[in-house]
């Protein structure tokens, strides 16, 4: 019995190089697979099954349109076939609304070109997870809309206040990972990196687009970082 494994990033921004990963694939029996096949677009098939090298059956893929984007996975034994389809989320950079960008890691960390992991060309996926821990820090800390809602992207960082909180978060990410593969020639950026996220973190107040109007209100929509506790939940 032939069974399927992919895996995918959950999102990706469109033009950004993601990896379709088929390598935990298998057989139950002693019939080898014969073949393995990925359609990004769930029509046109491509082989990445190199001579039944499992290491190497992955796609490395690139979306030009936005939406939710229908992936074929199809494996033969050479008289058994087995085709499943699975989804992946493409969004566009205006969607993403990312608030920090690779041109601003390489301006002050050039090495970090050489430390972008296989199957990518960007750390787009990094400054999303920044994104996402700045708005759950907000919602820790119960900053929230007046119906007790959490804020969305969206809302923040109009003005661009926010770009090196990101950033740094960004960084801290990436050493955390670089720390634990690379040790502790890693250490001090790591370091470096947490404590310049806490100087961003704990900046005195914030603007938020409350009404979602795309304007910064001065008079009502500046929020006093200091006025609120951390509450752990």
């Amino acid at each position: 019995m032939i069974f399927l494994d992919f895996k995918s990033e959950d999102i990706v921004q469109v033009g950004d190089k993601t990896r379709l990963d088929v390598t935990g694939s298998f057989i139950s029996d002693n019939i080898a697979l014969t073949d393995i096949e990925i359609a990004p677009d769930n029509t046109t098939y491509i082989s990445v099954f190199n001579s039944g090298d499992n290491d190497k059956w992955f796609l490395d893929w690139s979306f030009s349109t936005s939406g939710e984007q229908v992936i074929g996975v199809r494996s033969t034994d050479g008289t058994n076939t087995v085709n499943q389809t699975y989804t992946l989320n493409v969004i566009s950079e205006i969607e993403d609304n990312l608030y920090s960008n690779d041109s601003q890691i390489f301006a002050i960390e050039n090495e970090l070109k050489r430390y972008i992991p296989s199957g990518r060309n960007s750390y787009k996926n990094i400054h999303r997870e920044a994104q996402s821990r700045i708005l759950n820090y907000l919602d820790r800390k119960r900053i929230w809309n007046d119906d007790g809602t959490a804020y969305s992207k969206d809302q923040l960082n109009l003005t661009g206040e926010l770009q090196k909180w990101s950033l740094y978060e960004t960084l801290y990410i990436i050493y955390s990972d670089l720390f634990i593969s690379g040790g502790d020639k890693f250490a001090a950026k790591l370091d470096d990196y947490n404590k310049l996220r806490n100087i961003e973190r704990d900046r005195g107040a914030i603007r938020i687009d409350k009404d979602s109007s795309g304007v910064i209100d001065s008079n009502s929509e500046i929020q006093d970082m200091k006025t609120f506790r951390m509450i752990i939940r």
